[in-house]
């Protein structure tokens, strides 16, 4: 079977007889021209899961975790399509998980003991931390896992953990709205609001997934305990688990109910003060009110907080403690258990004494019970199949535990906190750039020949740093790349000495403005930063031809691209034609002419090419956006100027008529009434070209 990747156009050959997982959807495939990615295709692809995996694939969440070879969420990178007549979308690309199990390996105590022994209650720990932050990840993207499960979590031998079975996500198009739902989920892990629901039916919130993530961190640290697992003190049958969730009866809490903790189970006030709060706030208070359950940030630093808090057994150094605790309870529980050690030290793991059974009371001999010869077993003929999804093959032996510290998980930003940072360095961004135009213009009008003198500094020395670049980290057949390298180093290099420059020779000459002129820059940039931040492109579409409302927004997307440049280049052609046809004008009054007919062309040609674009998109003429997997580069310049030519234009039309309205002097020369009018192509020509500039220099270094 030969497939193409969409966004990279690779084509790759799958083999169908080397599945690595079969599933109710799909099978997972190896792709030989990459062993650390694997190819899902599904048994009955339809549009709606295309739609699905383009909407994922343009809003990917950020890695929690930025280890090596290492993915935190098993995110499609790429869309697989047929080849050759009508293309459609029946896969995706992911990255290959390897050297994992399913969670319930290491919380479950005799698995762990047979499988992983040397996994400490630290490592319980940093599970459930790693887990609550892949979690983060996903809702501050606006994703709900929905089917929250043991199987779909997977975990390495250093407690890195890995989400899998992403497509089976809710996810809600940004721009249409449309939620492709969730259509399954398990009993035990579904909060008590959606118990006996038809999952297809019903959209779920971040709160729904806060319920799963509460008891998967409930059983990690308990010994797999389930919270709402208990002895019955009923006269009559036991309530099923779904039952005792839907009447919020968590034996452990503070509420009496008729139940007491499983005998069995580890202590309550094992866990640390804060962690048993949340568990509380989630279970009890969260019954009646699912807002009041602890976020998954909240549940990453509280986490963090007992981590901090463990201390080691003076006895065994697998050991693991709260320090609110007066003796060890892992000792205790190894005698409760009957020698059975829950953590068992190094050593005894070495001799294999980890896996002895239980210590029982001597019996009297009894004479050996007659033995039936075993049924001879029918043999099944064989389906071909591999194992089921998430499923991995059991090692033989116990693997050794890593001594290596894993690494902390970055909890991604939220969008507050991104809108804050853009905003900081578009501030930043604007002061450089009002100072460099302020440079420019003291040079060539003022005749500030000593900041000629810096650009031309800082371009060789941009030119020299972009060379270096090049030679130590290009191959040397990307002769192409190393020429751009040398480019954008001169461009930059002039651009921070022409902003230095301008700066220092207005503050020495005492240039009146010089400090206003950067507060505004510092202003404008703001703003556009949190613009930029706010709204994100589409950067992935269904294939084929798109209309509709989609359309409409494609098509004026392009139209404020294409207008502004046509009115730049139409104005300023205009006026360069007329000095040189024989009106030659000084040069302070052409160059002021030549901007301000640049901007106002910029304006109008933005404003009806939003307008005239969205109308051909809504019939299906429009284009699809230069996309790519997290855009940087000259890819993402291009798709910068583009996003940035729209955002512009809208922000720079609102604050153009704002301005204008609320201060009429602004618009001196032009009626009362059209004021805002003016104000807005005005406004909308600057935040065009701006737009264009910056989104060029955002887009190009990877700054979505």
């Amino acid at each position: 079977m030969q497939l193409q990747r969409q966004f990279s156009g690779q084509l790759i050959a799958i083999d169908t007889k080397t599945a690595i997982a079969s599933g109710g959807e799909g099978r997972i495939y190896p792709i030989a021209q990459d062993s650390s990615l694997v190819a899902k295709i599904y048994h009955k692809p339809t549009d709606e899961d295309g739609d699905k995996l383009t909407v994922m694939f343009s809003m990917p969440p950020d890695a929690p975790i930025a280890e090596p070879g290492h993915a935190s969420i098993a995110w499609p990178i790429d869309l697989l399509h047929t080849v050759g007549g009508r293309e459609k979308i029946v896969g995706f690309v992911m990255p290959h998980v390897n050297k994992v199990m399913p969670v319930h390996t290491f919380y479950t105590p005799k698995t762990r003991r047979e499988q992983k022994p040397l996994f400490s209650y630290l490592y319980l720990h940093r599970t459930a931390r790693n887990l609550a932050s892949a979690v983060n990840a996903l809702h501050i993207r606006g994703y709900v896992i929905g089917d929250v499960n043991e199987s779909n979590i997977l975990v390495t031998d250093t407690a890195l953990v890995t989400l899998v079975d992403t497509d089976s996500f809710q996810v809600r198009d940004p721009y249409t709205g449309y939620v492709y739902r969730c259509p399954v989920g398990k009993p035990e892990f579904t909060p008590p609001e959606l118990q006996g629901q038809t999952f297809r039916d019903i959209d779920r919130a971040p709160e729904h997934d806060l319920f799963g993530l509460a008891v998967l961190i409930f059983q990690l640290l308990m010994e797999g305990t389930h919270p709402f697992s208990g002895v019955y003190l009923g006269s009559d049958e036991p309530p099923s688990l779904e039952a005792r969730i839907r009447s919020g009866h968590f034996p452990t809490g503070t509420k009496r109910i008729p139940y007491r903790p499983m005998p069995a189970a580890p202590p309550f006030e094992m866990l640390h003060p804060r962690l048993r709060q949340l568990f509380i706030r989630c279970f009890e208070e969260g019954h009646g009110n699912p807002l009041a359950r602890p976020d998954a940030k909240t549940w990453v630093n509280a986490i963090r907080e007992a981590e901090d808090a463990l201390v080691t057994c003076s006895k065994n150094s697998q050991h693991k403690y709260g320090n609110h605790l007066n003796r060890c309870p892992w000792c205790d529980r190894a005698k409760f258990l009957k020698g059975r050690d829950p953590f068992p030290s190094r050593q005894a793991v070495s001799n294999g004494l980890h896996l002895q059974p239980a210590k029982s009371k001597r019996k009297k001999p009894q004479p050996p019970p007659v033995v039936n010869p075993p049924a001879v077993r029918r043999q099944q003929p064989a389906t071909g199949l591999p194992r089921p999804l998430g499923h991995y093959a059991v090692p033989l032996l116990p693997m050794p535990m890593s001594r290596s510290r894993t690494p902390a998980p970055q909890i991604p930003v939220g969008k507050f906190e991104r809108i804050f940072q853009d905003a900081a360095w578009g501030g930043v961004w604007g002061s450089l750039c009002l100072a460099a135009i302020g440079g420019i213009y003291s040079a060539i009008a003022e005749g500030g020949g000593a900041i000629l003198g810096a650009i031309f500094v800082g371009t060789i020395w941009g030119c020299f740093f972009g060379m270096m670049w090049g030679v130590f980290t290009l191959p040397p057949n990307q002769i192409w790349r190393k020429w751009g390298g040398v480019l954008v180093g001169a461009a930059w290099g002039g651009f921070l000495l022409a902003a230095i420059g301008g700066a220092v020779f207005g503050a020495i000459n005492s240039t009146p403005g010089i400090g206003e002129r950067i507060l505004a820059g510092a202003g404008v940039g703001a703003v556009w930063g949190c613009v930029w931040a706010t709204f994100r492109p589409p950067l992935a579409l269904p294939m084929g031809r798109v209309w509709g409302r989609r359309g409409g927004y494609l098509g004026a997307v392009w139209g404020s691209f294409v207008g502004t440049l046509a009115g730049v280049f139409l104005g300023a052609g205009l006026v360069v034609w007329q000095q040189y046809g024989g009106q030659m004008r000084p040069v302070n009054e052409f160059a002021g002419l030549l901007l301000g007919v640049a901007i106002v062309a910029a304006g109008v040609g933005s404003v009806g090419g939003v307008v005239s674009g969205g109308l051909l998109g809504f019939c299906g003429f429009a284009p699809k956006l230069p996309i790519s997997f997290q855009p940087s580069g000259v890819n993402g310049g291009f798709l910068g100027a583009i996003w940035g030519s729209f955002l512009g234009t809208f922000a720079g039309a609102v604050l153009g008529a704002g301005v204008s309205a609320m201060f009429p002097a602004v618009s001196a020369g032009v009626p009362v009434e059209l004021g805002p009018v003016a104000g807005a192509i005005v406004g909308s020509g600057l935040g065009a070209i701006w737009g264009v500039v910056s989104g060029t220099v955002w887009g190009a270094l990877g700054k979505w």
